[in-house]
């Protein structure tokens, strides 16, 4: 059986047009505005961004290009795909990665499988952060109060939806 839910672990954004024409694309002002959306994001885990790099297109970019820019976060590389929307260098972005605290995801997903189950469980997913790529997974365990251990996987989904779930074995 798959569950969703909301990892409130987890954290990532789509972000909406952002316009920088200046006679180009100009990079610093792209690499500025994600880092200041990444971190409003991040805040929740009380995480900041060391820095975004965009890689320069030479020439520049036309409609319809895309690139990835990255990001680094608590260790972490988060990749932002970027597309030019038009030749004014409108642009839209948003993560490829979802970030999550994994001691944070094992304390909401001991709770949703502890409920789901019927008896109490707790869950390990390991410690620090991991930035994992949309729609891939990551396991866990999950165990019950004699010791028991199951696998438990997570699918990462984008901000905005819900984290999957599933209790593998039997």
């Amino acid at each position: 059986m798959v569950k969703t839910l909301l990892i409130s672990g987890g954290a990532a954004m789509a972000l909406s047009a952002c316009s920088f024409s200046f006679g180009g694309l100009d990079y610093d002002r792209l690499e500025s505005e994600i880092t200041n959306k990444l971190n409003e994001s991040y805040s929740s885990i009380d995480q900041k961004v060391s820095g975004v790099e965009c890689p320069e297109q030479s020439p520049d970019p036309k409609a319809g290009s895309a690139f990835d820019c990255t990001a680094e976060v608590g260790g972490q590389t988060v990749r932002i795909g970027v597309k030019v929307k038009d030749d004014d260098f409108n642009v839209e972005y948003e993560t490829k990665d979802t970030l999550y605290e994994l001691p944070t995801v094992a304390d909401t997903l001991a709770e949703e499988v502890s409920n789901q189950v019927g008896f109490p469980v707790t869950v390990d997913c390991g410690e620090g952060l991991k930035a994992v790529e949309v729609g891939t997974t990551f396991d866990c365990t999950a165990a019950d109060e004699q010791g028991a251990e199951r696998t438990l996987q997570v699918t990462a989904a984008p901000v905005g939806e819900d984290d999957s779930w599933e209790l593998l074995g039997s």
